[in-house]
């Protein structure tokens, strides 16, 4: 017989229509073509060895990452995912009688389906009551914190999260840190704070700002022990050897990722000035994506119109979360991009009957 609590959980992971034949501006995935060279580049690195075998060996990777991050590779621990990560953090603290665990609210919205899977009371505190008094009024495993934020692209200042650190660090209380859109952010990464703070873990994805969404690669930073700990729950050689020889190419040629950072932080003004010059109200984010506010009522109607035109948008967020519930969002891609999106969008805006 199913567990009770699974009864609630009705998921379904998969499109019935192919993703890659659409303007894709609905994941928050890098949407700007790869040049021709770095596809050639790539494909060379396939060999039979890097199809036939497990990988066994990620000290490549985690030099380059080392390097990146000005910290010691005893502190860097590869995932298949950073949510693989979040998802063996919840595994290992599940053995707990009774585990809790508190987050901003909303959040990524796998925090909340990994809490039910694995039976945790989930404390969810607002973005901005979230303080060290709310936080602490219960005997947690660990904090989660997206910083960046997702879905609301907002970042949490440093003193605030000093103070919740500090205070976790009292109650032996660990403290996670998502930074997938720390690339995009004009804030700097908090992983140089490790060797200061035990109960720290940092999570980081190639999914984001290096555009490997599809090939699940991540990593956490975080102390000896606790990268120990991690592993035991985790299943053996998790990531596939392919993902490794490409997360290890665009490490030796971070160029690329700065370039599409550029374009993004470009597309981005690009997006401003067009929401002033049509008098739409907007949000801009210090992540890759952004809101543009239209009537509620209208949302579905656009939705249909793009995904018609072979465009992807998102327009569905939690309900109780009213600052986006008039919004449809738009991952930021390069100006071209976000040019095609204004051609329909302004189709489908401009019509009476949408008026």
């Amino acid at each position: 017989m199913l567990l009770q609590h699974f009864k609630n959980l009705n998921r379904i992971s998969q499109t019935n229509y192919d993703r890659t034949k659409f303007l894709r501006l609905d994941k928050n995935e890098r949407n700007s073509p790869f040049s021709k060279k770095v596809i050639k580049d790539i494909k060379n690195l396939v060999s039979s060895a890097t199809l036939q075998t497990y990988q066994s060996n990620t000290t490549k990777l985690v030099n380059y990452i080392s390097k990146n991050e000005k910290i010691s590779k005893d502190y860097i621990n590869i995932l298949p995912g950073s949510d693989a990560g979040i998802k063996y953090i919840f595994e290992v603290f599940s053995r707990k009688k009774k585990p809790s665990a508190a987050t901003i609210f909303p959040t990524y919205g796998m925090i909340e389906i990994y809490a039910k899977i694995y039976n945790f009371n989930l404390i969810k505190i607002k973005e901005k009551e979230f303080i060290e008094k709310k936080i602490f009024n219960k005997n947690l495993s660990f904090i989660y914190i997206a910083n960046p934020n997702q879905p609301t692209g907002n970042y949490i200042n440093k003193k605030i999260i000093f103070n919740i650190i500090k205070k976790a660090k009292k109650k032996g209380t660990i403290v996670i840190i998502d930074e997938a859109y720390i690339d995009f952010c004009k804030f700097k990464s908090m992983s140089t704070f490790i060797k200061r703070f035990n109960n720290l873990v940092i999570l980081k994805t190639f999914s984001k700002s290096y555009g490997l969404a599809g090939l699940r690669i991540g990593y956490l930073i975080a102390n000896k022990n606790f990268n120990k700990i991690l592993n035991c729950v985790r299943s053996t050689f998790d990531i596939s050897h392919f993902s490794i020889k490409v997360a290890e190419y665009l490490l030796r040629n971070r160029r690329i990722k700065k370039l599409y950072i550029k374009k993004v932080k470009l597309s981005k003004n690009y997006l401003v000035n067009q929401c002033k010059k049509r008098n739409l109200k907007f949000k801009n984010t210090e992540a890759n994506f952004f809101y543009v506010k239209v009537p509620n009522n209208k949302i579905r109607k656009i939705y249909k119109f793009m995904f018609k035109n072979k465009i992807l948008i998102r327009t569905n967020f939690f309900e109780n979360f009213k600052d986006l519930n008039n919004c449809i969002r738009i991952t930021v891609g390069d100006v071209y991009l976000m040019k095609k999106f204004f051609k329909f969008f302004d189709k489908v805006y401009r019509e009476k009957s949408i008026l």
